[in-house]
């Protein structure tokens, strides 16, 4: 966890961000001037220690309203407590600034590059990002390619964290919440439902990258067939950055005080905002920490500031995956901010997706480079639904391309290839087939009818199985080769681990091919963070089926 700045930083942003002197964040300039006399800071507490949020959530962290003349005294006194771990500003954050304002273009007549069995989407023919890349233009991502590979084995929960939705038809939201503290909390989080004055469609335009309805003769195509939840974090594109972390512990199925907590989490949450922050917040970083323990990756846009993105949160939080912008020509966009910290890159300038009013337009910014990578992310994650955030996290990295004149010194990732992603995964598990017969069909048990004659059960003999493993890699120190049972038609969240091992040869009893369905992964003891997210059914081998004596071994 990152250290405590000093309280001299603390108050002075809590100052700058809050009343008096020099230009006010727009999100306060209507807040009634007994709040604008007040600054605000989050309180996070240690392990244990309960406390409750203003809206009324369970939480380690709270936020505090203070007087601007009692603040310096009292978040002194807050820090002197044993129970407080960190006494932070609660950050105004904001979408990216916009390079350009967004273009609404009829959908191009002419393909720029021949695709057979497109969505049928009028759009689809200009959203570049799904195309292949070609010498003149490698940033783009293949997504046509992969989307056509990936099995929907799940269909996946998304999450967006922003602001600016609308309601059209070529979108749908399973479900929204508006917690921003801004305009106050409530169910109500579409754009007009809230502020019909506000013409912010932000969150409309990220959501439909990913999940707008594909094959519909509408629109554009959204990249995954997805039920989509809306966390409203900002009333108009601006808002504090808390509340921002509590659309992320609902996103992820934690109790937020009085909006619907989610039977289950979300499995992506893309998050299209950032706040200049020189370290990540305790309480950013804890919502984000509560989220992968759910299995939940967190996706977040670098920014467009065109600096390093080390000074902007929650880009610069451990175990999110850091997007920043490319062009077609796989040039770092000017606008996008860079440095050490970007994980991977994606297209952020042409980006086709929807307004406010449905109409298909090209966007510009890191904004929305970051919901192609929560589509590419999500094409694996619905292949392999079990994946862990960080396996998952890996597998889109490592799938990245740098074209010849990439310029690692601007960008440390490279540029997503969602083909490659999915090709790389589907050679891994055709490399990984352990062999899975009957016990007594192994050559030193070759004497099938003399263990079963003295056998006191010898049923148990007929369902004890081996798996061999021999052929894989080796193992790393935590990891298991791992069986897990499911019943059939079953999806694969409802498998259960009954056997694990670091040998590459061991015994699994009670086998039952007729009711189940027997998967193999490399995973850790409890049957976590397994390499291939439970994707590799165990099929008998062939040539051991029906062996009765030694000749026929």
């Amino acid at each position: 966890m990152r250290s405590n700045r000093t309280f001299g930083l603390v108050l002075t942003i809590l100052l700058s961000v809050g009343v008096e002197a020099g230009e006010m964040p727009r999100q306060l300039a209507h807040a009634p001037a007994e709040q604008r006399s007040k600054v605000s800071f989050v309180v996070s507490y240690r392990t244990g220690e309960l406390t409750t949020q203003s809206s009324g959530a369970v939480n380690r962290a709270e936020v505090v309203h203070v007087e601007t003349k009692d603040a310096e005294g009292y978040a002194a006194y807050l820090k002197q407590k044993p129970e407080v771990l960190a006494v932070e500003p609660n950050y105004p954050v904001s979408n990216p600034r916009m390079p350009k304002a967004p273009i609404v273009l009829a959908p191009s007549s002419v393909r720029s590059q021949s695709i057979s069995n497109t969505p049928n989407d009028p759009a689809f023919s200009d959203q570049w990002a799904w195309q292949a890349p070609t010498q003149e233009y490698p940033g783009v991502h293949d997504i046509l390619a992969a989307a056509r590979k990936s099995v929907q084995k799940r269909k996946l929960r998304i999450g967006v964290a922003d602001s600016g939705f609308h309601q059209i038809s070529d979108l749908i939201y399973t479900e929204g919440y508006n917690f921003s503290t801004v305009d106050g909390p409530g169910a109500d989080f579409y754009a007009s439902q809230i502020n019909p004055s506000c013409t912010d469609s932000h969150g409309t335009a990220v959501a439909g990258i990913i999940a707008a309805t594909t094959n519909n003769f509408e629109g554009v195509a959204g990249i995954l067939d997805t039920e989509l939840y809306a966390a409203r974090v900002m009333s108009c594109g601006y808002g504090a950055l808390n509340d921002v972390a509590t659309g992320i512990y609902w996103l992820a199925g934690r109790p937020t005080g009085a909006a619907p907590t989610l039977a289950k989490s979300v499995d992506i949450i893309n998050i299209s905002l950032g706040s200049s922050a020189s370290e990540c917040p305790t309480y950013m970083q804890e919502a984000i920490d509560f989220a992968i323990s759910k299995g939940v990756l967190v996706v977040v846009a670098a920014g467009n500031d065109g600096t390093d993105v080390s000074g902007y949160s929650p880009a610069n939080c451990n175990n999110v995956i850091t997007v920043g912008s490319v062009d077609r020509r796989g040039q770092p966009s000017d606008f996008s901010n860079r440095g050490s910290g970007i994980d991977i890159a994606a297209l952020g300038e042409l980006v086709r997706t929807l307004n406010g009013e449905g109409e298909a337009s090209l966007w510009f910014g890191t904004s929305f480079a970051t919901p192609n990578i929560t589509g590419i992310a999500g094409l694996l994650k619905q292949y392999a639904p079990t994946l862990s955030p960080e396996r998952l996290a890996l597998r889109v990295k490592e799938a990245s391309r740098y074209p010849q004149d990439y310029d690692t010194n601007v960008f440390k990732g490279g540029i997503a290839d969602a083909n490659q992603m999915i090709t790389k995964f589907d050679e891994d598990l055709s490399d990984i087939q352990p062999s899975f017969k009957p016990a007594l069909a192994d050559a030193a048990r070759c004497h099938r009818n003399a263990y079963l004659n003295t056998s006191v059960d010898p049923s148990q003999l007929e369902t004890l199985y081996e798996i061999d493993s021999s052929n894989l890699g080796p193992l790393s120190n935590d990891e298991h080769y791992t069986v897990f049972v499911l019943p059939k038609n079953q999806p694969a969240s409802e498998a259960t681990i009954i056997a694990a091992s670091q040998e590459s040869k061991f015994l699994i009893p009670n086998i039952e091919l007729t009711e189940n369905e027997y998967l193999f992964d490399i995973c850790k003891l409890d049957g976590t963070g397994c390499r291939y997210g439970k994707t590799l059914s165990l099929n008998v081998s062939a040539q051991v089926v029906g062996v009765r004596s030694c000749s026929k071994v």
